[in-house]
């Protein structure tokens, strides 16, 4: 028996859904260089777990509900890169224009011969700070505290909570479907974030630098002009 036309043209809405669906992942990670290979949470759960980092979390009113996480290595690396991005539900900024819907903040960890590295974190919107000699606990965790209310990071010597894992890879293309502001080879590249300095878009340097500029001129606040959505 034939199929009808509803089921024909429900099943090529499916067929369709699912081209789609292939060439947003195509293109969410086309900036990943040939030489990187990208492992998702489930293919390496015992070493993300193993280098995940310990957060103060208690200075916050929005906490976390997820981390997302992979490992990107290459023969090119020094070291093999554990990323975290750190997800909350929202930004509640200084004012409205400081803040926004929803936020991620990343965390990178350079493991080299089983031993951490260095460290690559967010500060101030984006802004990428490395840390050669970060404070451990239980000798792989990096410590760090988020800094209230922007969700990015400093160094921290106090206790601390991990994050409930789960797989980057299996969101990674949604977020930037959704319209998040980012540098897509910082995220698939993690050694460029540390090289440029930042994980914003290339196209919008300018305005990084006047973000970074106001929030520390004014202690925290940013004209919307110069605002990122991550």
């Amino acid at each position: 028996m034939g199929n009808t036309r509803r089921e024909l043209i429900t099943g090529g809405a499916v067929a369709a859904g699912l081209i789609s669906a292939a060439q947003q992942v195509r293109a969410a990670f086309s900036e990943q260089p040939d030489h990187v290979t990208i492992d998702g949470y489930d293919d390496a759960k015992a070493d993300i777990e193993t280098y995940q980092p310990l957060l103060d979390l208690s200075n916050l009113e929005v906490r976390p509900n997820r981390q997302y996480a992979w490992r990107a290595r290459s023969e090119e690396y020094g070291a093999d890169w554990y990323c975290y991005w750190t997800f909350y539900t929202d930004q509640q900024g200084i004012d409205e224009a400081d803040s926004h819907l929803p936020d991620r903040e990343p965390v990178y960890v350079a493991v080299s011969d089983g031993a951490v590295d260095r460290v690559v974190y967010s500060t101030w919107h984006y802004a990428a700070e490395t840390d050669d000699d970060p404070s451990q606990y239980d000798s792989t965790h990096p410590r760090l505290q988020v800094i209230a209310p922007w969700h990015g990071h400093q160094p921290s010597e106090s206790g601390g909570e991990f994050v409930t894992l789960d797989d980057l890879s299996g969101v990674y293309g949604d977020w930037l479907a959704n319209g998040w502001g980012v540098d897509r080879r910082s995220v698939v590249d993690p050694p460029h974030a540390e090289d440029r300095g930042n994980w914003w878009p290339e196209s919008q340097q300018r305005d990084h630098k006047l973000a970074v500029w106001f929030h520390e001129l004014t202690g925290g606040w940013v004209p919307d002009t110069f605002r990122l959505d991550t």
